[in-house]
């Protein structure tokens, strides 16, 4: 409505002049103010549009909506040593339900603690920032809507490759002869304007600047050209990284972590985000080149040259430290996804870290994926007494449940945040489990051969330090004479490689190994019900399962009274 209202008086003013010329400019502040009330109320907009996914993602963690949550595909490795087999990425994974960050570089370190454990000390510094972090609603808010997109995909790599792409920087004479050769372009018209240079002189004139600004730009096209594409792709997250970055900047922390973060950023006009917003300023203007209105001008002021030795002087001196600013974001990012994590699960404990002999010892034991309103908890005592446990039962009875269960809880503890515990003391332990191996036929691998290549590689990663060892129906590719022998040597190797852990099995022969003079224990679980009708407590036992299944199985089959038979003459049969 300006627009039209404007156009009319302008045309009135200009063309008919039935209004004085000066009649248009006081809708030049009118329109100056509306076009910011626009652009705040857009800006609003987008923010509100952020908060909702923000809260619409917790919703869904809260609540287990595995469909709306990054899965976290990216940080997937076979070869990793528990990260499948304990469900750490994927759907349904524990990366789901940890991951809050903005940025791929958030969730590139968030998935690096899950697949490391920390140090003692830097595990205890990670709590107290993420304690410091936890009540901070707002800031987890601002850092939400901060940027115009919902999701940043800014990798590290690729700011890396922007650093050595361009390896030869310009010339120092280079920046102030262009200087130079553009102030001429634009003051020789000037000069002619105001007849202060004669005609003749101006055109020989502007030919010599002319020629000397095609010298210039053939000089340099090759490498100026480089620096602007290389430049591309990295400036597309510019503005996300600004925003996050002054928000960390203006953190105000007392916890020793995160105020050593926001001291790696600096402060004031020497901030990250300052020399960051400078980078994203000297894009801005760059782009005026494909404005159809500047194209004309900018080939004079030599304008695509300038900015690319701009560009170049910024990446010569800021480059290594933006490396820096990215692993500073991508920590706190880390921890603010824990804090968010400790927030929604305040029921959750943070564990005793222990130094010194292995021990694994849990009361209240749950899975940190499943629903606490119905997760079944247990108890786990592993340490100078038990070493290890041998798990007997019935298929879904609960036995891969509960070494994931184990397997998470020691990844949460050793990654700083809280665990599905009511009380769990810990050594620092590296996990090495076999719980979910793959044959492979593409790469002549089967089964069994993936298992005893998993099982070699703990019992070799056993000797570098303490283990907690997870092994979901070990042996299963053998049969159960040699498997009973087999697994025996495969603990034997563990224990004495000062490891701790526990194995699951259907095959009662193996719960022999328990009985046998180690230091471990048989435990189970078992099922209930008759006649097809299956049930499961999912609650750990002592001892070793004595309670057969096979007539439920039967009964489920349709073969009753052959099963009957079958298990008067062997009263063993699981």
């Amino acid at each position: 409505m300006l627009g039209l209202v404007a156009a009319v008086v302008l045309y009135q003013a200009a063309s008919v002049k039935s209004l004085p010329l000066w009649t248009p400019l006081p809708l030049i502040p009118i329109a100056g103010y509306l076009l910011r009330r626009m652009a705040r109320g857009s800006k609003r907009a987008q923010e509100i549009r952020c908060l909702e996914e923000y809260y619409r993602h917790g919703i869904a963690r809260l609540t287990l909506n595995w469909d709306a949550l990054d899965e976290g595909q990216d940080f997937q490795d076979a070869e990793h040593f528990y990260s499948t087999d304990l469900d750490l990425f994927g759907r349904g994974g524990l990366f789901q339900l940890l991951c809050s960050a903005r940025t791929h570089v958030g969730r590139e370190t968030l998935a690096r603690w899950m697949k490391t454990p920390a140090t003692r000390e830097e595990v205890l510094a990670r709590r107290a920032a993420v304690a410091e972090l936890a009540d901070c609603q707002d800031l987890r808010e601002r850092l939400a809507v901060a940027g115009k997109s919902l999701v940043s995909n800014c990798r590290p790599e690729t700011f890396q490759r922007w650093l050595a792409e361009v390896s030869s920087p310009f010339p120092r004479w280079a920046t102030p002869a262009a200087l130079a050769l553009a102030a001429a372009a634009l003051v020789l018209p000037v000069l002619y304007w105001t007849h202060a240079l004669a005609p003749e002189d101006f055109w020989r004139t502007a030919a010599a600047v002319g020629l000397l600004e095609i010298f210039l730009v053939r000089l340099f096209s090759q490498r100026a050209r480089l620096v602007l594409e290389s430049v591309q792709l990295p400036s597309i997250e510019l503005p996300i990284l600004c925003e996050l970055l002054r928000i960390v900047e203006r953190g105000k922390f007392s916890s020793p972590k995160l105020a050593f973060l926001e001291g790696r950023l600096g402060h004031g006009a020497s901030s990250a985000s300052a020399r960051m917003r400078r980078l994203w300023r000297l894009v801005k203007w760059l782009d005026l080149r494909d404005n159809p209105m500047f194209t004309l001008v900018s080939y004079g002021l030599l304008w695509a040259t300038q900015f690319a030795m701009a560009i170049d002087r910024w990446r010569v001196h800021h480059g290594r430290e933006l490396i820096e600013w990215l692993q500073v974001l991508g920590e706190f990012e880390a921890l603010i996804s824990l804090s968010a994590y400790a927030r929604e699960h305040p029921h959750d404990v943070l564990p005793d870290l222990l130094e010194g002999e292995p021990e694994f010892d849990a009361q209240g034991l749950g899975h940190p994926l499943l629903d606490t309103g119905t997760s079944v908890r247990n108890d786990v005592q592993l340490g100078d007494g038990t070493r290890f446990l041998i798990v007997s039962g019935s298929n879904m009875s609960g036995k891969s449940t509960f070494l994931r269960a184990m397997g998470q809880n020691a990844v949460l503890a050793w990654m700083g945040a809280p665990v599905r515990c009511r009380k769990l003391r810990l050594s620092r332990l590296a996990i090495g489990a076999a719980i979910r191996l793959q044959d492979s036929l593409t790469d002549g691998r089967s089964h069994f051969f993936a298992e005893m290549d998993r099982l070699r590689r703990m019992i070799q990663a056993a000797g570098e330090g303490p283990m907690l060892f997870l092994a979901d129906e070990i042996m299963s590719g053998t049969n159960s004479h040699d498997r009973r022998i087999a697994a025996e040597w495969v603990v034997r190797a563990l224990l004495l490689r000062s490891a701790i852990g526990a194995i699951t099995t259907h095959d009662l022969t193996l719960t022999e190994i328990a009985a046998g003079g180690l230091p471990g224990r048989n435990v189970h679980f078992e099922d209930t019900g008759e006649g097809g009708d299956i049930r499961f407590d999912y609650t750990l036992r002592d001892g070793i399962l004595t309670r057969s299944n096979a007539l439920n199985i039967a009964h489920l089959l349709g073969i009753d009274a052959a099963a009957r038979k079958a298990e008067s003459r062997s009263p063993k049969a699981l």
